[in-house]
């Protein structure tokens, strides 16, 4: 049962006295007696508490209203009657209500996992309230406890408000009314019966969110009036964004002014008179305007240039329908306030035939841009920069000293033109955009400063003239080049030079030590030889001489028998006088290894019918004399094996030079032999002195032979220790 509830003053009374009264009657009445009795105590209790301060317990929504957040934290207590605007599910686990009594409206929210509290209540339910103030996101509210229905009551009427009171924030959760024209309409999406309505009010744009019950009669253009609940969009620190209203399910949006039946059937209005002084249109532009004119440039789903034989004019709409330049079109639109000149937004169109593309006015001076405001324009100039951006490329251009820009949407990803060089004298086409600065005028005209050229795509800008190729940049380049290349080559010579005074470095060392333990060591043996060997020869010699002549006249076959003796000693003793320049081998002095040995190689099978290669692999280098020697000594000893003993045809020799190691290998195909049980050696050192080299050079030699199936001798020799 709806019932009206009844004005009833109780003067002098507060609202604790009220209150026990009502309990000690709502005993003893019949529930419908204790709706009309309830109904009527709204009023009072509201009144006689709005009157004094609060003491202890809140027992209206303006108290709780006028609580500083310091207050509404402390989760004072709260009873209230009121009754039930609107309500909705504040957050999956939570339920909220607009509780309206006579002094105010406030939000009432349930604790968390407690929405059965405000379930089954509906709009016009006169409620009991008990619960505790809070903060709340923006504005103070009630967190409810308890509640329960008290019967039914009238709703409050709507407060009306203007759009400058909406913006100020002190409307939270009232219930209001607001009056305007619809600018736009969203029909409620499938699976929904929620729409959207964006009105104009007082110049300024609120959007309603509502229960949609005659769309027909809601259509843009339309002038309404809508009972709401006024909320707001606001950040983390409590500030407003933007007012939003919310209409409670079951009230009507109320049409004042159906838009006209056939909107393109109204006057046609020119570009130029929009905005124009008017002294009767004292009631703004509230309404859609209708004008007509020929595509210069279109982005669909965003933007419409239109030229109407007044001048150009820039459009919005959210229309995505394809349109070409010279598209005939009729266009519905709200005129506001552009940066230079009218533009229409929330616009629809419809195309009514086609004509040729339109021709861009030529600017021969760049000052005529400041008469062209969106429309389409032809300009040279020289390019003096293209700077890519997020969306597109920003070209920087100068005509006779006056700069000016051009932008050019491009796909992303796609590059810069080759022939978009700084110099290049190009010619641009597009819509004319003014760029005015930050100090306007108080009043007047305000001139502007400069203006770009929004170009429709990037064949909008055509090269004239390429650059010269002698520019200043070129210039940086070459010199930069060369400098680096000139840079290059120093940097290789000197680190070449390095090398090489490093390699010196290390063969003069390696020389000098070489010799020096040659000179020690050939020092060594002939002392040694002349202390002992040369001397003992030396004394034999004089010991001949002596019998020789002492044998003079003693017959001829004796003094023949002692020259030959002391020809005999004086060889001997040369030849220990020459032992001592040959204990290291002449040629490892006069040439390196790989050199000596193949020096030997070709000495002992020159004059042979045998095939022969020698190949050296890796970086070949100077070795210790030691190893030098003692390798050497084993290819010599390898080689004339081969050569003299096995019957071979084809002897080959590798020298394979590693950063770790030394492998040298020599192999025959000839007769072959066992390894266990070899051959004895005539006048070499045989196998067995390969071993005792190999081994006094810590390496391994391997011997692979059997027989008529040749023979390959291995030295792997370790350099590390080198």
């Amino acid at each position: 049962m709806r019932i009206e509830a009844p004005s009833i003053t109780r003067k002098g009374k507060n609202a604790g006295i009220a209150r026990k009264s009502f309990q000690c009657i709502i005993l003893k009445m019949r529930p419908s007696i204790f709706a009309i009795a309830v109904a009527g105590l709204i009023g009072t209790c509201s009144v006689s508490a709005a009157a004094q301060p609060y003491s202890g317990e809140l027992t209206n929504a303006a108290q709780i209203r006028d609580l500083a957040n310091e207050k509404t934290v402390n989760r004072l207590p709260v009873h209230l009657i009121g009754v039930l605007i609107d309500s909705e599910i504040a957050a999956p686990d939570r339920h909220s209500i607009i509780l309206a009594d006579s002094t105010a409206c406030i939000y009432v929210l349930t604790e968390p996992n407690a929405q059965n509290v405000l379930t089954n209540y509906h709009v016009g339910d006169l409620l009991e309230i008990n619960g505790v103030s809070g903060a709340g996101q923006f504005a103070p509210i009630v967190i409810v406890r308890n509640s329960r229905k008290l019967g039914t009551a009238p709703i409050p009427a709507a407060q009306p408000v203007t759009y400058q009171q909406l913006i100020t924030g002190a409307l939270d959760a009232q219930w209001i009314e607001i009056k305007g024209v619809v600018r736009r309409y969203f029909r409620p999406e499938s699976g929904s019966n929620i729409g959207r309505i964006v009105i104009a009010v007082d110049g300024g744009l609120v959007q309603a969110r509502f229960y949609p019950q005659n769309e027909t009669a809601i259509q843009e253009d339309a002038e309404v009036c809508i009972h709401a609940v006024c909320l707001y969009q606001y950040n983390q620190k409590r500030q407003i964004l933007k007012p939003v209203l919310q209409v409670p399910r079951g009230e009507p949006v109320k049409v004042i002014k159906a838009a006209p039946e056939s909107p393109f059937s109204t006057p046609v209005r020119s570009a130029i008179s929009l905005l124009t002084f008017s002294p009767e249109n004292l009631h703004g532009y509230a309404h859609r305007v209708h004008v007509r004119g020929t595509v210069t440039s279109s982005q669909p789903g965003s933007f419409i240039w239109i030229r109407d034989g007044t001048s150009g004019l820039r459009i919005q709409t959210d229309q995505g329908d394809q349109l070409q330049p010279g598209d005939k079109i009729d266009v519905l639109g709200f005129p506001v306030f552009g940066v230079n000149t009218p533009e229409l937004k929330d616009a629809i169109f419809r195309k009514i035939g086609s004509t040729e593309t339109p021709a861009p006015i030529p600017l021969t001076n760049v000052n005529d841009a400041f008469d062209h405001e969106d429309d389409l324009v032809v300009v040279e100039g020289k390019l003096t920069q293209a700077q890519p951006v997020l969306n597109g490329i920003v070209f920087s251009l100068d005509n006779n000293g006056q700069l000016f820009r051009a932008i050019s949407k491009i796909i992303p990803g796609e590059q810069i033109h080759p022939d978009w060089q700084s110099g290049a004298q190009v010619r641009i086409t597009g819509i004319c955009s003014l760029i005015h600065d930050d100090s306007r005028p108080f009043a007047g005209i305000w001139q502007p400063k400069s203006f770009e050229v929004l170009l429709r795509s990037p064949a909008d800008l055509v090269v004239l003239k390429s650059p010269p190729w002698w520019t200043p940049k070129h210039a940086l380049i070459l010199l930069g080049t060369v400098t680096a290349v000139l840079m290059l080559i120093i940097g290789i010579l000197v680190a070449l030079s390095r090398y090489r005074l490093r390699e010196q470095k290390r063969h003069r060392e390696m020389a000098e030590a070489e010799f020096a333990a040659i000179l020690s060591e050939r020092n060594r043996l002939a002392r040694e030889i002349h202390d002992t060997l040369a001397q003992g020869l030396a004394a034999i010699s004089v010991q001949l001489q002596l019998a020789k002549k002492s044998a003079n006249g003693a017959g001829e076959i004796i003094g023949h028998h002692l020259d030959s003796a002391q020809a005999l000693v004086r060889g001997s003793l040369a030849e220990a006088r020459n032992s001592i320049w040959d204990m290291r081998a002449h040629v490892l002095e006069t040439n390196d290894l790989p050199g000596a040995l193949k020096g030997i190689f070709l000495q002992t099978t020159q004059g042979t019918p045998l095939k022969t290669s020698f190949d050296v692999s890796g970086k070949s280098r100077r070795l210790a004399p030691m190893i030098e020697n003692d390798v050497l000594r084993v290819g010599q000893e390898a080689i004339t094996n081969a050569a003299k003993h096995s019957g071979a045809k084809n002897i080959g020799v590798k020298m394979e030079f590693h950063e770790q190691q030394l492998r040298l290998t020599v192999s025959d195909d000839g007769c072959g032999f066992d390894p266990r049980n070899p051959p004895s050696s005539e006048g070499g050192f045989g196998l067995m002195g390969m071993r005792e080299r190999a081994a006094e050079l810590k390496g391994e030699l391997k011997i692979e032979s059997s027989a008529e199936k040749g023979t390959k001798v291995v030295l792997t020799v370790r350099l590390s220790g080198d």
